[in-house]
Protein backbone atom coordinates (compact mmCIF):
# COMPACT_ATOMS: atom_id res chain seq x y z
CA UNK A 1 0.00 0.00 0.00
CA UNK A 2 1.33 3.97 -0.80
CA UNK A 3 1.30 6.39 1.43
CA UNK A 4 1.99 10.03 1.27
CA UNK A 5 1.85 13.12 2.82
CA UNK A 6 -0.57 15.95 3.62
CA UNK A 7 1.81 19.28 1.55
CA UNK A 8 0.80 21.21 4.71
CA UNK A 9 -0.06 19.52 8.00
CA UNK A 10 2.90 16.92 6.91
CA UNK A 11 0.37 14.18 8.14
CA UNK A 12 0.62 10.49 6.71
CA UNK A 13 -2.34 9.92 3.99
CA UNK A 14 -2.76 6.27 2.81
CA UNK A 15 -4.06 5.40 -0.78
CA UNK A 16 -7.25 3.89 1.08
CA UNK A 17 -8.47 7.83 2.37
CA UNK A 18 -7.34 8.92 -1.47
CA UNK A 19 -9.28 5.96 -2.97
CA UNK A 20 -12.54 6.82 -0.31
CA UNK A 21 -12.39 10.42 -0.92
CA UNK A 22 -10.75 11.27 2.92
CA UNK A 23 -7.80 13.27 0.92
CA UNK A 24 -7.78 14.79 -2.06
CA UNK A 25 -4.82 15.62 -5.07
CA UNK A 26 -4.19 19.03 -6.18
CA UNK A 27 -2.29 18.62 -9.31
CA UNK A 28 1.15 17.11 -7.75
CA UNK A 29 0.78 17.61 -4.03
CA UNK A 30 -1.78 15.58 -1.59
CA UNK A 31 -4.07 17.81 1.11
CA UNK A 32 -5.99 15.47 3.57
CA UNK A 33 -8.96 16.25 4.66
CA UNK A 34 -8.47 18.52 7.40
CA UNK A 35 -6.58 20.76 5.44
CA UNK A 36 -9.11 20.27 2.47
CA UNK A 37 -11.91 21.69 4.90
CA UNK A 38 -9.66 24.73 6.30
CA UNK A 39 -9.13 25.76 2.69
CA UNK A 40 -12.47 25.03 0.81
CA UNK A 41 -14.43 28.04 3.16
CA UNK A 42 -17.22 26.00 3.79
CA UNK A 43 -18.77 28.53 6.35
CA UNK A 44 -19.21 30.67 4.18
CA UNK A 45 -20.04 29.12 0.69
CA UNK A 46 -20.86 25.49 1.93
CA UNK A 47 -19.98 22.40 0.10
CA UNK A 48 -18.19 22.51 -3.14
CA UNK A 49 -19.76 21.12 -5.97
CA UNK A 50 -18.12 17.92 -7.66
CA UNK A 51 -16.10 19.13 -10.48
CA UNK A 52 -17.94 17.83 -13.85
CA UNK A 53 -16.76 15.41 -16.36
CA UNK A 54 -16.44 16.57 -19.68
CA UNK A 55 -16.86 15.06 -22.64
CA UNK A 56 -13.67 13.17 -22.62
CA UNK A 57 -14.74 11.63 -19.24
CA UNK A 58 -11.86 14.03 -17.85
CA UNK A 59 -13.12 16.38 -14.46
CA UNK A 60 -13.75 19.88 -15.86
CA UNK A 61 -11.40 22.39 -14.06
CA UNK A 62 -12.91 24.26 -11.11
CA UNK A 63 -13.89 27.84 -11.18
CA UNK A 64 -11.78 27.92 -8.15
CA UNK A 65 -8.06 28.72 -8.71
CA UNK A 66 -5.66 25.74 -8.53
CA UNK A 67 -2.80 25.48 -5.80
CA UNK A 68 -0.48 23.75 -8.33
CA UNK A 69 -1.47 26.32 -11.11
CA UNK A 70 -0.92 29.52 -9.35
CA UNK A 71 1.86 28.47 -6.75
CA UNK A 72 4.83 26.94 -7.36
CA UNK A 73 5.51 25.61 -3.66
CA UNK A 74 2.89 25.42 -0.51
CA UNK A 75 4.70 27.99 1.20
CA UNK A 76 3.35 30.52 -1.23
CA UNK A 77 -0.26 29.82 -0.07
CA UNK A 78 -1.77 32.49 1.62
CA UNK A 79 -5.41 32.47 2.20
CA UNK A 80 -7.17 34.80 3.42
CA UNK A 81 -6.53 36.32 6.87
CA UNK A 82 -9.64 35.50 8.34
CA UNK A 83 -9.96 31.86 6.88
CA UNK A 84 -6.31 31.12 7.98
CA UNK A 85 -7.13 32.12 11.46
CA UNK A 86 -10.00 30.06 11.51
CA UNK A 87 -8.28 27.15 9.56
CA UNK A 88 -5.53 27.06 11.92
CA UNK A 89 -7.66 27.11 14.97
CA UNK A 90 -9.34 23.98 13.56
CA UNK A 91 -6.10 22.61 12.71
CA UNK A 92 -4.86 23.59 16.35
CA UNK A 93 -8.21 22.39 17.81
CA UNK A 94 -7.77 18.84 15.44
CA UNK A 95 -4.09 18.37 16.82
CA UNK A 96 -4.75 18.99 20.48
CA UNK A 97 -7.55 16.77 20.48
CA UNK A 98 -5.50 14.12 18.80
CA UNK A 99 -2.77 14.95 21.00
CA UNK A 100 -5.09 14.56 24.09
CA UNK A 101 -6.67 11.16 22.91
CA UNK A 102 -2.84 10.18 22.26
CA UNK A 103 -2.12 10.64 26.00
CA UNK A 104 -5.04 9.41 27.57
CA UNK A 105 -4.64 5.82 25.47
CA UNK A 106 -0.63 6.20 26.69
CA UNK A 107 -2.15 6.94 29.94
CA UNK A 108 -4.86 3.90 29.88
CA UNK A 109 -2.05 1.85 27.96
CA UNK A 110 0.41 2.62 30.76
CA UNK A 111 -2.39 2.21 33.63
CA UNK A 112 -3.09 -1.84 32.16
CA UNK A 113 0.85 -2.50 31.54
CA UNK A 114 1.42 -1.08 35.56
CA UNK A 115 -1.06 -3.03 37.08
CA UNK A 116 -0.63 -5.92 35.19
CA UNK A 117 3.18 -5.37 36.03
CA UNK A 118 2.28 -5.47 39.64
CA UNK A 119 0.16 -8.34 39.37
CA UNK A 120 3.01 -10.42 37.26
CA UNK A 121 5.06 -9.02 40.15
CA UNK A 122 3.30 -9.81 42.81
CA UNK A 123 2.47 -13.61 41.36
CA UNK A 124 6.56 -13.56 40.49
CA UNK A 125 7.46 -12.30 44.41
CA UNK A 126 4.78 -14.76 45.60
CA UNK A 127 6.28 -17.76 43.62
CA UNK A 128 10.03 -16.97 44.66
CA UNK A 129 8.76 -16.53 48.16
CA UNK A 130 7.27 -20.25 48.06
CA UNK A 131 10.31 -21.39 46.28
CA UNK A 132 12.64 -20.10 49.07
CA UNK A 133 10.45 -21.62 51.75
CA UNK A 134 10.64 -24.96 49.95
CA UNK A 135 14.11 -24.69 49.06
CA UNK A 136 14.69 -24.20 53.41
CA UNK A 137 12.32 -27.19 54.00
CA UNK A 138 14.55 -29.16 51.65
CA UNK A 139 17.63 -28.31 52.99
CA UNK A 140 16.57 -28.79 56.54
CA UNK A 141 14.93 -32.59 55.32
CA UNK A 142 18.46 -32.94 53.65
CA UNK A 143 20.52 -31.94 56.66
CA UNK A 144 18.12 -34.79 59.00
CA UNK A 145 19.09 -36.54 56.25
CA UNK A 146 22.66 -36.01 56.51
CA UNK A 147 22.99 -36.39 60.24
CA UNK A 148 19.97 -39.86 60.27
CA UNK A 149 22.60 -41.42 57.23
CA UNK A 150 25.89 -40.55 59.73
CA UNK A 151 24.58 -41.67 62.03
CA UNK A 152 23.57 -44.87 60.76
CA UNK A 153 27.01 -45.25 59.16
CA UNK A 154 28.53 -45.06 62.46
CA UNK A 155 26.38 -47.55 64.00
CA UNK A 156 26.90 -50.00 61.73
CA UNK A 157 30.95 -48.78 61.75
CA UNK A 158 30.44 -49.82 65.53
CA UNK A 159 28.32 -52.89 64.85
CA UNK A 160 30.87 -54.46 61.53
CA UNK A 161 33.93 -53.58 64.56
CA UNK A 162 32.29 -55.31 67.28
CA UNK A 163 31.52 -58.36 64.87
CA UNK A 164 34.87 -58.56 63.62
CA UNK A 165 36.67 -58.35 66.76
CA UNK A 166 34.58 -60.81 68.26
CA UNK A 167 34.51 -63.08 65.06
CA UNK A 168 38.46 -62.67 64.67
CA UNK A 169 38.59 -63.54 68.47
CA UNK A 170 36.54 -66.58 68.13
CA UNK A 171 38.34 -67.80 65.48
CA UNK A 172 42.06 -67.44 66.79
CA UNK A 173 40.02 -69.67 70.14
CA UNK A 174 38.84 -72.33 67.44
CA UNK A 175 42.08 -72.05 65.75
CA UNK A 176 44.18 -72.80 68.65
CA UNK A 177 41.80 -75.69 70.22
CA UNK A 178 42.23 -76.85 66.75
CA UNK A 179 46.17 -77.09 66.85
CA UNK A 180 45.73 -78.37 70.18
CA UNK A 181 43.48 -80.91 68.70
CA UNK A 182 45.41 -81.62 65.54
CA UNK A 183 49.17 -82.17 68.30
CA UNK A 184 47.21 -84.63 70.13
CA UNK A 185 45.91 -86.86 67.54
CA UNK A 186 49.16 -86.89 65.47
CA UNK A 187 49.95 -88.13 69.34
CA UNK A 188 47.44 -90.46 69.00
CA UNK A 189 48.49 -91.82 65.49
CA UNK A 190 51.71 -92.37 66.27
CA UNK A 191 50.69 -94.34 69.42
CA UNK A 192 48.24 -96.50 67.08
CA UNK A 193 51.01 -96.98 64.68
CA UNK A 194 53.27 -98.28 67.10
CA UNK A 195 50.56 -100.27 68.63
CA UNK A 196 49.49 -101.57 65.17
CA UNK A 197 52.87 -103.36 64.13
CA UNK A 198 52.54 -105.04 67.88
CA UNK A 199 48.84 -105.80 67.09
CA UNK A 200 49.84 -106.82 64.02
CA UNK A 201 52.49 -109.42 64.62
CA UNK A 202 50.80 -110.67 67.30
CA UNK A 203 47.87 -110.45 65.06
CA UNK A 204 49.86 -113.49 62.31
CA UNK A 205 50.91 -115.41 65.30
CA UNK A 206 47.48 -116.01 66.11
CA UNK A 207 46.34 -116.69 62.49
CA UNK A 208 49.16 -118.68 62.00
CA UNK A 209 47.89 -121.02 65.36
CA UNK A 210 44.30 -120.78 63.99
CA UNK A 211 45.68 -122.24 60.71
CA UNK A 212 47.46 -125.27 61.92
CA UNK A 213 44.73 -125.42 64.62
CA UNK A 214 42.28 -125.50 61.41
CA UNK A 215 44.16 -127.95 59.94
CA UNK A 216 44.63 -130.47 62.68
CA UNK A 217 40.47 -129.85 62.97
CA UNK A 218 39.62 -130.47 59.24
CA UNK A 219 41.58 -133.64 59.27
CA UNK A 220 39.85 -134.42 62.56
CA UNK A 221 36.67 -133.78 60.80
CA UNK A 222 37.23 -135.83 58.25
CA UNK A 223 38.39 -138.62 60.04
CA UNK A 224 35.24 -138.35 62.11
CA UNK A 225 33.02 -137.86 58.91
CA UNK A 226 34.49 -141.58 58.01
CA UNK A 227 33.31 -142.68 61.53
CA UNK A 228 29.85 -141.26 61.25
CA UNK A 229 29.44 -142.88 57.59
CA UNK A 230 30.65 -146.57 59.14
CA UNK A 231 28.40 -145.98 62.18
CA UNK A 232 25.46 -145.29 60.18
CA UNK A 233 25.63 -148.26 57.71
CA UNK A 234 26.31 -150.63 60.55
CA UNK A 235 23.18 -148.47 62.62
CA UNK A 236 20.99 -148.88 58.98
CA UNK A 237 22.58 -152.54 59.28
CA UNK A 238 21.26 -153.21 62.77
CA UNK A 239 17.19 -152.06 61.89
CA UNK A 240 17.05 -153.92 59.30
CA UNK A 241 18.07 -156.73 61.27
CA UNK A 242 16.13 -155.53 64.10
CA UNK A 243 12.79 -154.66 61.94
CA UNK A 244 13.17 -158.34 60.55
CA UNK A 245 13.68 -157.06 57.18
CA UNK A 246 13.42 -154.85 54.56
CA UNK A 247 9.88 -153.09 54.72
CA UNK A 248 8.63 -153.98 51.17
CA UNK A 249 5.73 -151.05 49.59
CA UNK A 250 2.89 -154.11 48.68
CA UNK A 251 4.15 -155.25 45.51
CA UNK A 252 5.56 -158.30 45.13
CA UNK A 253 9.66 -156.99 44.12
CA UNK A 254 10.43 -156.69 47.65
CA UNK A 255 12.37 -153.31 46.96
CA UNK A 256 12.16 -150.62 49.78
CA UNK A 257 10.27 -147.85 49.49
CA UNK A 258 12.42 -144.20 49.06
CA UNK A 259 12.17 -141.77 51.59
CA UNK A 260 10.51 -138.97 49.54
CA UNK A 261 7.65 -140.82 49.26
CA UNK A 262 6.41 -139.58 52.64
CA UNK A 263 6.30 -136.16 50.31
CA UNK A 264 4.14 -137.29 47.61
CA UNK A 265 0.80 -136.61 49.32
CA UNK A 266 2.26 -132.71 49.88
CA UNK A 267 2.05 -132.25 46.25
CA UNK A 268 -2.05 -132.35 46.33
CA UNK A 269 -2.29 -130.31 49.30
CA UNK A 270 -5.25 -127.67 49.45
CA UNK A 271 -2.43 -124.87 50.83
CA UNK A 272 0.17 -123.57 47.91
CA UNK A 273 2.86 -123.03 50.25
CA UNK A 274 3.06 -126.74 51.52
CA UNK A 275 2.42 -127.82 47.16
CA UNK A 276 5.45 -125.22 46.75
CA UNK A 277 7.22 -127.40 50.39
CA UNK A 278 7.12 -130.51 49.19
CA UNK A 279 8.08 -129.29 45.18
CA UNK A 280 11.28 -127.98 46.72
CA UNK A 281 11.95 -130.72 48.85
CA UNK A 282 11.51 -133.45 46.12
CA UNK A 283 14.28 -131.58 44.40
CA UNK A 284 17.01 -131.57 47.15
CA UNK A 285 16.33 -135.32 46.74
CA UNK A 286 18.58 -135.11 43.39
CA UNK A 287 17.05 -138.22 42.85
CA UNK A 288 15.81 -138.29 39.37
CA UNK A 289 12.95 -140.37 40.27
CA UNK A 290 10.77 -137.59 41.10
CA UNK A 291 10.70 -136.05 37.75
CA UNK A 292 7.32 -138.09 36.99
CA UNK A 293 5.71 -137.23 39.85
CA UNK A 294 6.82 -133.47 38.95
CA UNK A 295 5.59 -132.98 35.75
CA UNK A 296 1.99 -132.35 36.48
CA UNK A 297 3.05 -129.41 38.88
CA UNK A 298 3.73 -127.47 35.61
CA UNK A 299 -0.03 -127.31 35.37
CA UNK A 300 -0.93 -125.96 39.05
CA UNK A 301 -3.11 -123.19 39.80
CA UNK A 302 -0.07 -121.16 41.68
CA UNK A 303 2.02 -119.19 39.75
CA UNK A 304 4.86 -119.67 42.48
CA UNK A 305 4.45 -123.45 42.63
CA UNK A 306 4.62 -123.62 38.47
CA UNK A 307 7.89 -121.82 38.72
CA UNK A 308 9.45 -123.73 41.53
CA UNK A 309 8.51 -127.02 39.43
CA UNK A 310 10.37 -125.67 36.34
CA UNK A 311 13.70 -124.47 38.25
CA UNK A 312 13.72 -128.19 40.02
CA UNK A 313 13.15 -130.00 36.82
CA UNK A 314 16.50 -128.03 35.89
CA UNK A 315 17.96 -129.14 38.53
CA UNK A 316 17.86 -132.67 38.67
CA UNK A 317 19.21 -132.98 34.62
CA UNK A 318 16.49 -135.84 33.60
CA UNK A 319 15.91 -135.67 29.42
CA UNK A 320 12.17 -137.03 30.85
CA UNK A 321 11.41 -133.45 31.67
CA UNK A 322 11.74 -131.62 28.50
CA UNK A 323 8.54 -132.22 26.86
CA UNK A 324 6.92 -131.00 29.83
CA UNK A 325 9.14 -128.00 30.32
CA UNK A 326 8.48 -127.52 26.18
CA UNK A 327 4.69 -127.51 26.75
CA UNK A 328 5.09 -124.99 29.65
CA UNK A 329 6.93 -122.19 27.29
CA UNK A 330 3.07 -121.37 26.70
CA UNK A 331 2.51 -120.88 30.47
CA UNK A 332 0.30 -117.53 30.96
CA UNK A 333 2.71 -115.91 33.47
CA UNK A 334 6.28 -114.71 32.20
CA UNK A 335 8.08 -116.06 35.20
CA UNK A 336 6.92 -119.27 34.51
CA UNK A 337 8.01 -119.17 30.72
CA UNK A 338 11.47 -117.94 31.88
CA UNK A 339 12.03 -120.60 34.13
CA UNK A 340 11.09 -123.32 31.59
CA UNK A 341 13.49 -121.95 28.67
CA UNK A 342 15.86 -121.87 31.75
CA UNK A 343 15.65 -125.23 32.67
CA UNK A 344 15.10 -126.70 29.09
CA UNK A 345 18.81 -124.69 28.24
CA UNK A 346 20.11 -126.79 31.14
CA UNK A 347 18.96 -129.85 29.99
CA UNK A 348 19.84 -129.66 26.22
CA UNK A 349 22.24 -127.19 25.68
CA UNK A 350 20.73 -125.35 22.89
CA UNK A 351 19.25 -121.91 22.58
CA UNK A 352 16.43 -121.37 20.42
CA UNK A 353 16.26 -117.47 21.15
CA UNK A 354 13.07 -118.24 23.15
CA UNK A 355 12.07 -114.58 24.73
CA UNK A 356 9.80 -115.03 27.73
CA UNK A 357 8.52 -111.06 27.69
CA UNK A 358 8.58 -111.49 23.15
CA UNK A 359 5.92 -110.95 20.87
CA UNK A 360 3.46 -114.27 21.10
CA UNK A 361 4.25 -114.86 17.34
CA UNK A 362 7.93 -115.12 18.22
CA UNK A 363 7.23 -117.30 21.20
CA UNK A 364 5.04 -119.84 19.29
CA UNK A 365 8.01 -120.06 16.63
CA UNK A 366 10.49 -120.88 19.12
CA UNK A 367 8.46 -123.14 20.96
CA UNK A 368 8.36 -124.66 17.24
CA UNK A 369 11.53 -125.19 16.95
CA UNK A 370 12.10 -126.54 20.02
CA UNK A 371 9.63 -129.36 19.51
CA UNK A 372 11.27 -130.49 16.47
CA UNK A 373 14.70 -130.07 17.81
CA UNK A 374 13.02 -132.81 20.57
CA UNK A 375 11.59 -134.84 17.98
CA UNK A 376 14.86 -135.44 16.08
CA UNK A 377 17.23 -136.05 19.60
CA UNK A 378 14.40 -137.76 22.17
CA UNK A 379 14.89 -141.13 21.40
CA UNK A 380 18.98 -140.38 21.71
CA UNK A 381 18.65 -138.58 24.68
CA UNK A 382 15.66 -140.94 26.60
CA UNK A 383 18.46 -143.96 25.73
CA UNK A 384 16.17 -145.73 23.21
Amino acid sequence: MDIFFCDICNESVPQSDLDRGMAFRRGERVVCAACDKAMSNEEEGGDAAPPEEGLTGEPVPSEEPDLAATNESSSDFRPPESEQDRGGSRLTGCLIGLLVLFLLGSLSVNGILWVKGEQAHGSLTASIEALERGDDAFSARFSDLQTNISRQLQEKDAYVRETFESVGGATEEKYANFGNRLGRNENAVEALRQSSAEDRRALETSVKGAADAAGVATKSAESMKEDVGYLTDRVVALEEVLEGGLTNDGGSDGKRQPSWVSQLPGLKDASAGNRWNAVTILGDTEDSRVVPHLLPMLDDEDVFVRMATARVLGDLGSSAAIPGLIDALNDGQAPVREASVVALRLLSGRDFRFDPLGKESERTKAQSSWRKWWADNSEDLLGG
